[in-house]
């Protein structure tokens, strides 16, 4: 059964899409596993296995990666570095099918036989199993813990020098700087995570870190900058660029015209869904889904925003209750948004606890309880001033008005 992830938290380049560069290898490693069962190889099997069944993640052909895995485990005396790539591999598999609380368990087994290898391997081995863990927490909904085992991956990850390891655990440390409300933080790290992928040729770390860097810009109320990097992300998936990372990268230039009010949202949308659908990215389709419902929500569509809520497999508490408050139920919208304030609060996600706190606010006062809803209006606006939050400060404005 797949898990809801919370809405927002955007993992760095963990998941890849299809790509025809991708075959050969795959081919190798089948040869290559045949070869080792041909010759009773047991470790050589495992490592081999493990090495498929990631790449099948890669390809999307998660149930063919668990069956490899479940074919080939690891025993107690198997070396600890090709038990580390076990469990890993069923950690991005996890990740990919949805299944978050497993990944993280799977992650933590991976941790724990890396602390057995020797030498910079295991710098390696730690940095990408910290990494997936605290990806896997965070879409599990368990935020709280996210940020703490991310840091500890980051010494790992330096240590080790891997540039495309690294660009990923910053893209994890971005998105949990983002969800804390630390926003230059987060645009300092993006920034360095940005760097690394130009570094290391990855053409489609650096699209996604484009887009990030672009949202993050956008919630700063950094219009130019949002939009060069969302405009350069975008050119840069095409025609034959980077797969996976288009519905990311068209996401983020839709939020700039959807912010500038300009037209060509809703076909910019078309294709970035019909490209996440595609690659069978839940989390792209979720984030294009959310675009989608910001939308319909400015052109004054409520029914349209509910019925996007309604079918999707992720929800967004504070978009619901912006939603049913344009439709004109009220308490319906103060139910959600007070639910999702003291959820956000509790969990330290501090922009979502601001943009479920202007919502609250904004349908109390439209229920006439004028105290009532002075007090939250002062509460949002300080939170937002405090973080600070340029774009909250902003929609606050213009519910208040």
């Amino acid at each position: 059964m797949r898990q809801r992830p919370r809405r927002g938290w955007s993992p760095g380049p963990v998941q890849v899409g299809i790509s025809s560069s991708q075959s050969q290898p795959a081919r190798l490693l089948r040869e290559a596993l045949t070869e080792m069962e041909r010759h009773g190889d047991r470790d050589g099997r495992i490592l081999a296995a493990a090495r498929l069944a990631e790449l099948m993640a890669k390809t999307r052909s998660t149930d063919e990666g668990f069956r490899l895995l479940d074919a080939a485990s690891p025993a107690p005396h198997t070396p600890a570095a090709t038990t580390s790539a076990h469990h890993l591999a069923r950690a991005v598999l996890c990740f990919v099918a949805g299944r978050y609380e497993e990944g993280a368990a799977a992650a933590r087994a991976a941790e724990t036989a890396a602390r057995a290898v020797a030498g910079p391997e295991q710098w390696g081995l730690l940095a990408r199993a910290l990494a997936m863990r605290a990806t896997s927490l965070g879409l599990a909904g368990r935020f709280g813990e996210t940020g703490l085992v991310a840091q500890r991956a980051l010494p790992h990850a330096e240590a080790y020098g891997d540039p495309q390891l690294l660009a990923l655990v910053l893209s994890v440390l971005r998105e949990t700087a983002l969800r804390s409300g630390r926003l230059r933080e987060a645009i300092k790290t993006g920034r360095r995570a940005l760097d690394l992928a130009e570094r290391s040729g990855d053409r489609t770390a650096t699209v996604f870190e484009r887009a990030n860097l672009a949202k993050l810009h956008l919630l700063m109320e950094e219009t130019a900058e949002a939009r060069d990097l969302a405009e350069t992300a975008v050119r840069e998936t095409g025609p034959a660029g980077p797969g996976w990372c288009v519905p990311y990268a068209m996401a983020a230039l839709a939020r700039v015209r959807i912010r500038m009010a300009e037209p060509g949202v809703g076909a910019l949308l078309d294709e970035a869904e019909r490209a996440a659908h595609a690659q069978g990215d839940l989390q792209a389709q979720d984030e294009v889904r959310s675009v989608r419902v910001e939308l319909t929500l400015q052109e004054e569509r409520p029914e349209d925003a509910l019925a996007l809520l309604a079918d999707r497999k992720t929800r967004s508490a504070h978009l619901t209750a912006r939603a049913w408050l344009a439709f004109g139920r009220v308490q319906e919208a103060v139910e959600v948004a007070a639910a999702e304030a003291a959820r956000a609060d509790r969990a330290g996600e501090r922009l979502a606890e601001t943009d479920a706190r202007i919502v609250h606010a904004a349908a109390l006062a439209e229920l006439g309880r004028e105290r009532e809803a002075a007090d939250a209006f002062g509460r949002a606006a300080a939170l937002a001033e405090a973080l600070p939050y340029p774009a909250g400060s902003r929609r606050l404005a213009l519910v208040r008005r």
